[in-house]
């Protein structure tokens, strides 16, 4: 943490994942991955031995930080990876047919060490982001309970459900070896002769998503049911964002943390599209968040 404190003071221009990371100029500058009464468990995490760190820390906090370091989010990988990756070639360079794609998954993937440029198997990826987005889960439990209480657990819990989140949009939209434009995929662009699609790379096209839909069949209306039911998780999420933000004595409002209403207002509008698909109460039902 102390490193972090000194790097800020130095005005160094970080663009932490969605500007997130300027959030930590309202919180103090303590260790945010150490707890103090456990000396073995300090010892752990100190040395980045996060499975004993899960096996000997005790405290929610400690426990938290564990988790958060298997998951892949330390101060090294903080520092070193918050730019994100240099866009690929075959992203910078798509094809006209392709909308505009999400990158906000491939800076969360850089920054735990598993992006593309970084790690050329997709299958490895994949378990990597799987096994990431587990313990950030596990992070964000053991948190949950004190960040009425500690301001840097709120903050830890925030930047766990920020990553889960992301991760989980990649498992749910960039796994399929095809994408399409229409949800009958007659077009049907296939991974082999695209090579804008590369699976768990954590850029998602439109046409991802409405392959994803496809999956659940062509049905117009159950299709989007079962979408809505697949991106609940993502309200979630946001709401958990929302209100470690708010605990964490920042504002969920500044330039500094647009991106969580900006996720949030893009989700919404995914949940709006679908809900405007329903010619059902069963789908409307589904694809109704409170959260919007």
């Amino acid at each position: 943490a102390y490193q972090f404190c000194r790097f800020m003071k130095k005005s160094f221009l970080i663009r932490f994942l969605f500007l997130l990371i300027m959030i930590f100029g309202v919180s103090s500058c303590s260790d945010l991955q150490k707890e103090s009464s456990n000396s073995a468990c300090n010892t752990a995490l100190d040395n980045q031995d996060f499975d004993t760190a899960i096996s000997v820390c005790t405290s929610s906090k400690g426990k938290g930080d564990a988790y958060m370091g298997k998951g892949g989010f330390n101060i090294t990988n903080l520092l070193n990876n918050s730019g994100g990756e240099t866009t690929p070639s075959y992203i910078a360079n798509k094809d006209s047919k392709f909308g505009t794609v999400d990158s906000n998954a491939s800076k969360v993937l850089y920054i735990i060490g598993t992006a593309q440029s970084q790690v050329s198997s997709a299958s490895t990826r994949a378990t990597n982001i799987q096994n990431a987005k587990n313990a950030f889960d596990n992070a964000s439990s053991n948190f949950s309970g004190i960040i009425s209480s500690d301001k840097d657990a709120a903050l830890m819990y925030t930047f766990a459900n920020v990553f889960a989140m992301q991760l989980g949009q990649v498992i749910f939209y960039d796994s399929l070896d095809y994408a399409c434009e229409q949800i009958a995929c007659s077009d049907n662009y296939t991974d082999a002769s695209n090579t804008e699609l590369v699976n768990y790379d954590g850029y998602i096209f439109p046409e991802d998503q409405m392959a994803k839909r496809n999956t659940y069949g062509t049905n117009v209306d159950t299709s989007a049911k079962l979408t809505c039911s697949g991106l609940d998780k993502t309200i979630t999420y946001i709401t958990r964002i929302t209100d470690g933000l708010t605990k964490s004595g920042s504002s969920t409002s500044g330039s500094s943390t647009s991106i969580i209403s900006d996720s949030k207002t893009a989700v919404c509008a995914s949940f709006t599209t679908l809900y405007n698909l329903c010619s059902t109460d069963a789908c409307r039902t589904a694809c109704t968040t409170s959260g919007c």
